[in-house]
């Protein structure tokens, strides 16, 4: 097998496996203590998962894990105050839906993104917002405000 369609297989083998436990969590009446722990973890990890990736800016963020999970189509727009970034399509959103409809977004998804931002921009979470996620609407969209130097 090519190499490229044994990534994409590991890919979409990925997403199942996280669409699953997510549900699976949701089931047990859990999701929300795991998703809140896992945040406070992601914190702690993102400095050296920065590091290990190569990620240097906020496009790195976005692009590099799509790459590595070819999860959501993540494109980034730099705006006056900071960015923009939207996905269209989430391979573990969708698969999520069709498993029960727990939300994989902010736990496995966006909370990691958002640490990760935070550690780039050095820049405390509150300046990253999720205007929208794909589960409720026609579009990931989060923002970031970058801080001016003073």
């Amino acid at each position: 097998m090519e190499i490229k369609k044994r990534l994409t297989m590991l890919q979409n083998t990925y997403a199942a496996s996280i669409a699953e436990t997510v549900n699976t969590y949701e089931k047990l009446r859990a999701l929300e203590t795991i998703v809140e722990k896992r945040k406070e973890k992601q914190a702690h990890t993102a400095p050296y998962l920065n590091q290990q990736l190569g990620i240097q800016s906020v496009e790195d963020v976005f692009y590099t894990i799509s790459e590595i999970y070819g999860c959501a189509n993540w494109s980034v727009e730099k705006t006056g105050k900071g960015y923009v970034a939207i996905a269209t399509s989430c391979k573990l959103c969708a698969l999520s839906k069709k498993m029960g409809g727990a939300n994989p977004c902010n736990g496995w998804c966006l909370d990691p993104m958002i640490a990760m931002l935070s550690e780039v921009c050095k820049t405390d979470n509150k300046h990253i917002t999720v205007e929208s996620t794909l589960l409720n609407d026609d579009c990931c969209k989060v923002s970031i405000i970058v801080e001016q130097e003073r």
